[in-house]
């Protein structure tokens, strides 16, 4: 079991929302779509993109440029970013600030994060326009880019078990030993196989290569494992590890795909047992209750997949540490892992859907979380 320690701009653990609405509009609300000009974001504009607008701004506002970047791998079409300053005010019209005009909502101070869908420039200032509505200085958000990692699809099942590595390290020859001039290196989330085990000094140490030994801490282990009793026999299954932090897809016996994830901290642990999934939405809010020291608010979480009362599986665009606890009972997945999951698991939702709830003639996939 490992945890990871927030870093960087990511200032709280990651979260999880403890109730599930699917929208009204869920049949007909748009997914995400890789044709915006507005990926993850660094900064730098695409030549095919509107120009940031230059001006001072009337009332109304002018349509605001996308915020956009040149990301080669798209892991979501849209850009994030943490809101740095909170509580924070967010305006139908930049210009309202300084006039004094009510805001049109306010962000309680808290972990928050929000999707944004263009920016202006106002009185020598920009200005991001947030698709909750509202524009924020840009100089209160920091635009973050999230995750590109992916697991692995499991074209045959595998003959030895196989592993993420956690952080960049050196083999040793033996177990229990250090690395020297034969030690070869990986870097986080390269893939190994794992041919035997053995115990130095109560740490398990894995031989991944000949004469190239890695300590347990170092890596997430995925091995075959049967069936659940409860599953049926051909039906799909997603086992979550919570020791390991691992998370793969089965059907039947046969595993077709394995990845990392990132479960409940200690204070808010992943709940266990077997259950089924009974909603999923491909795109919406999560948030904490106001007021609370722990709140958090974001914005447009994709690909959820709802097990237990709050608790799903889904996208995560605000860190980048699977392989570690990190959230507050959900289970976290890099976004490319969570669309394939839930293009994968039933119930299926249409193309374009916003989401759909299982019924008994369209069962959802089974969730197996154990330690």
């Amino acid at each position: 079991m490992r945890w990871l320690f927030p870093i960087m701009i990511v200032s709280v653990a990651a979260v999880c929302a403890f109730a599930v609405t699917l929208p009204a509009s869920a049949a007909s609300a748009a997914a995400p779509s890789v044709g915006m000009c507005d990926p993850e974001g660094t900064g730098n504009w695409n030549s095919a993109c509107p120009k940031v607008l230059e001006q001072n701004l009337p009332a109304p506002t002018p349509a605001p440029a996308p915020v956009v970047s040149n990301t080669v791998k798209r892991a979501l079409p849209f850009t994030y970013a943490y809101v740095m300053t909170s509580p924070v005010a967010l305006y139908a019209n930049p210009a309202d600030a300084d006039n004094g005009v009510v805001p049109v909502r306010t962000l309680d101070h808290g972990y928050l994060w929000v999707r944004l869908a263009g920016q202006v420039a106002y009185n020598g200032q920009t200005w991001y326009l947030t698709d909750g509505g509202g524009y924020l200085p840009a100089s209160f958000a920091a635009i973050y880019r999230p995750s590109t990692f992916q697991g692995i699809a499991v074209s045959s099942q595998p003959e030895f078990p196989f592993a993420w590595v956690l952080k960049s390290i050196k083999t040793s020859s033996k177990p229990g030993g250090q690395p020297d001039a034969s030690s070869v290196s990986f870097k986080r989330y390269d893939v190994v196989n794992i041919y035997e085990s053995s115990v130095e000094n109560g740490q398990v140490w894995y031989r991944v290569g000949d004469n190239q030994w890695l300590v347990q801490t170092a890596v997430a282990k995925v091995q075959v494992a049967p069936p659940p009793s409860g599953v049926g026999s051909g039906e799909k299954w997603i086992e979550v590890n919570l020791f390991e932090q691992t998370v793969a897809a089965y059907e039947g016996d046969r595993m077709v795909y394995a990845t990392l994830g990132s479960t409940g901290l200690p204070r808010w642990a992943t709940v266990q047992g077997l259950y089924r999934i009974y909603a999923k939405v491909t795109l919406g809010p999560m948030s904490g209750q106001e007021g609370k020291p722990d709140y958090y608010s974001l914005e447009d979480v994709p690909w959820a997949m709802y097990f237990y009362q709050g608790y799903s599986l889904h996208g995560t665009y605000w860190h980048d540490g699977f392989g570690y606890q990190h959230s507050h009972g959900c289970v976290n997945l890099a976004p490319l892992d969570a669309k394939w999951l839930f293009d994968w698991a039933t119930p299926a939702v249409a193309q374009g859907g916003g989401g759909k709830l299982a019924t008994p003639a369209d069962l959802g996939t089974w969730v197996w979380v154990h330690d």
